[in-house]
């Protein structure tokens, strides 16, 4: 039965979905009461504020459905496998996919994450200054995934181009229509699909040639869909490591000690990271209201964001959320999502982010902001700016 809460109750606001995570906690802070609150930017939506409610949600696909996993618009019209199938065919998805990012995998995985990362930072080192992102992260991410799927490093530029034009369409007067411009997610699906046809002339042991023996409900899987998987492989597998690169790395320049303690003590390391995760996390899944629920929620067919950097920053479950702090005893933090649809590249990008971070302060161990950057948090997520660092 739905709760009785109005739109005035729950507290109405003209309010961007690309809005800052800082801008997202400072209005849910305005409607705590509440649990939630509307927006109406756009079509309208609605976002839950606490750590419970956006778990819940994100466990409850009866009443919070994949139909809709954002509120840009056109959302709905789009199938990304597996973000936005549920049930049975998302469970077989989960199964064929998992065995490539399993841990065992990863640890595989993680001494040419190592070298690569080794490899970049030298490259630049003697420069005495770099963009972070555009020198090191981007690349560095971009290349490891591109390894762990199958695609040829050789066509690293094209695809960083790609990804560029994608993060800047957050930027243009209609993001939709730059998203789907020439050098968006059209140019991938074509690169995709060259690959897929490369790879059934001239097989190898790679993802993507895997995926030729898979099958949904008995009947072999399509193109089209083969197309989507590795689509969305790419749109969730880069953006959100580089964010979380580039903001640990901001962190750690603008607070010596943090860093000092990072390079001393190897056991805090995998700790950093975790909270890393947790207080960086910047993500706003999306969801389709399936029926009238018991929140301040509105009926069937409503866009709802489960916004990670809202859960994630609950005082009640992370005492002095905005702070940074290794020594946390109770970290339950869902920068992967939580539920049937949390991230499976989970231990991929962990792996990359500690892998980095050692690599960077094995070579790189004392460096700062120059004078004209500016330290504070970007708008939405920090890989669409140039974070520069000089040593």
């Amino acid at each position: 039965m739905r709760a009785e809460h109005s739109t005035e109750e729950a507290g109405a606001v003209d309010f961007d979905y690309f809005n800052a995570p800082g801008e997202y906690r400072r209005v849910a802070a305005e409607h705590a009461r509440d649990g939630a609150f509307r927006s109406e930017h756009g079509g309208g939506f609605w976002v839950l504020t606490t750590y419970a409610g956006i778990c819940r949600a994100f466990r409850n696909e009866a009443d919070f459905t994949v139909g809709r996993v954002s509120a840009a618009e056109g959302a709905e019209a789009e199938r990304w496998i597996p973000l936005t199938v549920d049930g049975p065919e998302h469970t077989e998805w989960r199964r064929l996919l998992a065995s490539w990012f399993t841990p065992q995998r990863v640890r595989e995985m993680t001494p040419w994450i190592r070298q690569r990362a080794r490899r970049r930072i030298a490259g630049f080192r003697e420069r005495g200054e770099a963009s972070f992102s555009e020198d090191f992260a981007r690349p560095y991410v971009l290349e490891n995934l591109m390894t762990a799927v199958g695609w040829p490093l050789s066509d690293l530029d094209h695809l960083l181009r790609i990804n560029r034009a994608m993060i800047a369409a957050r930027s243009e007067p209609d993001p939709r229509e730059a998203f789907f411009s020439d050098l968006g997610l059209p140019a991938l699906e074509a690169y995709v699909g060259k690959q897929l046809e490369h790879r059934r002339a001239e097989p190898a042991p790679d993802l993507i040639t895997a995926t030729f023996d898979w099958k949904m409900g008995g009947a072999p899987v399509t193109d089209e869909d083969r197309v989507s998987l590795l689509c969305v492989l790419f749109l969730a597998g880069v953006d959100s490591t580089v964010n979380h690169l580039a903001n640990a790395v901001q962190h750690l320049a603008c607070h010596p000690e943090d860093r000092r303690r990072f390079l001393a003590e190897e056991a805090v390391r995998p700790v950093a990271v975790e909270e890393f995760l947790r207080a960086f996390s910047c993500m706003y899944p999306g969801r389709m209201t399936a029926r009238e629920v018991s929140c301040p929620v509105a009926g069937h067919g409503e866009t709802v964001l489960l916004p990670l950097a809202l859960a994630n920053h609950d005082p009640d479950v992370f005492p002095e959320p905005g702070r940074v702090d290794f020594d946390r005893e109770h970290n339950p933090h869902i920068a992967f999502g939580t539920g049937p649809h949390q991230c499976l590249g989970a231990a991929f990008a962990r792996a990359q982010l500690l892998t980095a971070l050692e690599e960077w302060h094995a070579q790189i161990p004392r460096y700062t902001l120059p004078p004209e950057q500016d330290p504070s948090a970007p708008p939405f997520l920090r890989n669409s700016y140039d974070l520069r660092l000089i040593w």
